[in-house]
């Protein structure tokens, strides 16, 4: 046992010192990290502490191959930690890519199936075709409009933006939970904040800007629907996430469109955007982390991808439910969290819009509709999969995989340093916006605001705490305390009267789930996508014989298909030359 805890402290300090190297290399090499590299050293800060939550849920999680696993996160987090730092430079995609291969690594701890290797092959695919788009940046010459356009789309493709996103919900199917919550909170916002360091300070065509903007409010709208319409927890969360990451998309777009404004009310509203995106990242990386991390291992205890049979599971584990409701209070934006801040400061951002003058605000109106429905739908998933797997009574005689004490301890110790980011954040918020980077472009308005939800936060945690204690101190007072079930009420504490997750989106589900999700679980939208993409990889078969020896009649197709290429090129180098 000595010999086994020694190995474990081992496997923690390799993977430690992988993740913080990056940050530390970058505070001692970096003189800019409090300015034009604020970005990179909040990513960085996020990995180092990621990575600590992640490596002991995977000495929870992992019953065998963890040795194959700790190297795989010791490569995955010096290779990340290197696109970080190595800038503008060959790299970056050359080192993004070893942290995709590193997956297979991680990967090895489960059972490869086929939802496992879609996952992987999503994950590869996804990370392969925005590595040429980033190569093809870095060849080109600093400033250059094209290489920046080109950075824009590897980007969007990486980040899961509206559109791009039909690889996440693949990965998130099938990938360890250790892994996932590490995708969610580190890998999936490295490309925003290359956006913020390296796109947002050029002063690209406002066109750019107002054709994401409306696809970024849809894909909040669209995340947040599936989600609350899927009954896969771990496909819920990915489209969760795609709400999410639209949402950080649709704050650093509103940022750059009016950075450059003469007018000072879009000035104002630019720099207070600028500020939102940094609590949401924060709010985006360690909650919903937290919610992978929690959601995913107790998913692993009964095997099951079906929300409605993980009724009460989380009971079994033994933990707090106001520990293994971190996540769920901060997507119910319950003050006191870090949800709570960045959701509130939304709504008090699209306050100040409502007063600008119409013609300033007519282009963000139209939109904060479907913004507002998707984020209330995403955030009420997470209270139907926390009511259901936490709070509810678990069925008889479940048959659950082993889970011992100290597989609970390394997941204690993984929740516990994920909550107390997510309780204390809003706490130092004051201290937050008076950084360097960010204290320029907050202001008095908004740190007045900011002074007043971290009072709120701050009360309500004190009467939180309050409750607990007196609770706990009940309890010793009174032995004999019989404990009552929340949902379950005349005194029986049957598992028939739990509440399943579906209860919560069938009332809506032919009306408007029907629209989004099939009959099979499926994102109608997502078919769609893939469809069309197939349709167009295939079109070439079209003008194939059926049989592999090619006929006479082919010939002519490949010369007509080759010839209507040809003129089609010419065409554009002939309208070059004219408009240029």
């Amino acid at each position: 046992m000595l010999e086994d805890k020694r190995i474990s402290i081992l496997r923690s300090f390799v993977v430690g010192i992988a993740a913080l190297s990056p940050l530390l290399i970058l505070i001692i090499t970096n003189e800019d990290i409090l300015s034009v590299d604020f970005p990179i050293l909040v990513g960085l800060f996020i990995q180092a502490y990621i990575g600590f939550s992640s490596f002991m849920l995977v000495q929870s999680y992992e019953p065998k191959e963890k040795n194959k696993v700790t190297v795989g996160y010791a490569v995955f987090w010096s290779a990340l930690g290197i696109c970080y730092i190595s800038g503008k430079s060959l790299m970056m995609p050359i080192a993004l890519e070893i942290t995709s291969f590193s997956t297979i690594l991680i990967y090895s701890g489960t059972e490869y199936g086929k939802k496992q290797i879609e996952s992987l092959g999503s994950l590869l695919l996804a990370s392969g075709i925005s590595a040429l788009f980033l190569s093809a940046w870095v060849m080109l010459p600093d400033g250059d409009n094209i290489g920046i356009i080109l950075l824009l789309i590897g980007l969007l493709i990486k980040s899961g933006f509206s559109g791009f996103h039909i690889w996440l919900p693949k990965v998130n199917e099938g990938g360890p939970s250790h892994a996932l919550g590490s995708f969610a909170g580190v890998l999936e916002i490295f490309p925003l904040l290359l956006f913020y360091r390296y796109v947002l300070p050029n002063q690209l065509d406002p066109i750019i800007y107002q054709v994401l903007f409306p696809l970024a409010a849809l894909g909040i709208f669209f995340g947040g629907i599936t989600s609350f319409f899927h009954k896969d927890p771990k496909i819920s969360l990915a489209y969760s996430s795609i709400e999410s990451l639209n949402f950080l998309w649709l704050c650093l777009i509103i940022t750059g469109m009016f950075q450059f404004s003469g007018d000072t009310d879009l000035m104002n509203l630019s720099n207070s955007f600028r500020i939102l995106f940094f609590l949401s990242l924060l709010h985006h990386s360690f909650s919903k982390t937290f919610q992978l991390f929690s959601i995913g291992m107790v998913s692993r205890l009964i095997n099951s991808n079906n929300s409605d049979e993980l009724k009460g599971i989380g009971r079994l584990l033994g933990i707090s439910p106001l520990l293994l409701g971190a996540g769920t209070f901060s997507y119910a934006v319950l003050p006191g969290t870090i949800g709570f801040v960045s959701e509130a400061t939304y709504f008090y951002l699209n306050a100040r819009i409502l007063d600008l003058p119409i013609g300033r605000s007519v282009f963000l109106l139209p939109s904060m509709i479907f913004i507002f429905f998707g984020i209330v739908l995403g955030g009420f998933t997470h209270i139907k999969l926390y009511i259901t797997m936490f709070l509810s009574i678990p069925r008889n005689n479940m048959n659950l995989l082993p889970f011992g004490d100290m597989q609970k301890r390394w997941l204690y110790i993984s929740l516990l340093s994920l909550a107390f980011t997510i309780y204390l954040f809003p706490l130092a918020l004051p201290l937050f916006v008076e950084l360097p980077m960010l204290k320029p472009f907050a202001d008095q308005q908004l740190i007045d605001w900011f002074w007043n939800i971290s009072f709120v936060s701050m009360v309500t945690i004190l009467i939180i705490m309050f409750f607990y204690f007196y609770d706990r101190w009940n309890r010793v007072k009174i032995s004999d305390l019989k404990r009552k079930t929340w949902d379950c009420g005349g005194g029986y504490s049957g598992h028939e009267l739990s509440v399943p997750s579906t209860v919560f989106s069938k009332p809506l589900k032919n009306s408007l789930g029907r629209y989004f999700v099939n009959k099979m679980g499926d994102s109608i939208v997502d078919n769609l996508i893939i469809n069309s993409l197939t349709f167009i990889f295939n079109f070439g078969t079209k003008f194939v014989s059926s049989t592999n020896e090619p006929k006479e009649e082919d010939i002519s197709k490949y010369l007509a298909i080759s010839s209507m290429f040809l003129i089609f090129i010419f065409s554009l180098l002939i309208f070059g030359d004219f408009k240029g």
